[in-house]
């Protein structure tokens, strides 16, 4: 295992200040919790805002992916623009 993938998998076991520990004691350590690999490290899970279904924000979502779907996966965002119609000034 590399250090980052030893830090990773110590910091995913809970152990604090994974860092500053040398990669032989973070092997121990490691080898003494429960076992974690790189692959669960990475694939922990959704990261981010967590998903409220029913909130307004999830609504509004669910609008914009409607409207995406009906324009053919675009949503044009903004006011429109207005055409200036050529002015005559009469002298």
């Amino acid at each position: 295992m590399s250090r980052k993938e030893l830090v990773a998998a110590a910091t995913a076991a809970g152990i604090k200040k994974a860092n500053n520990i040398k990669s032989t004691e973070l092997e121990q350590m490691i080898s003494k919790t429960k076992i974690v690999t790189m692959e669960s490290v990475t694939q922990g899970g959704r990261r981010g805002r967590p998903v409220v279904t029913g909130s307004a924000r999830q609504s509004r979502l669910a609008a914009r992916a409607e409207r995406a779907a009906m324009n053919g996966g675009i949503v044009k965002r903004g006011r429109p623009a207005v055409k200036k119609d050529e002015v005559v000034v009469e002298g």
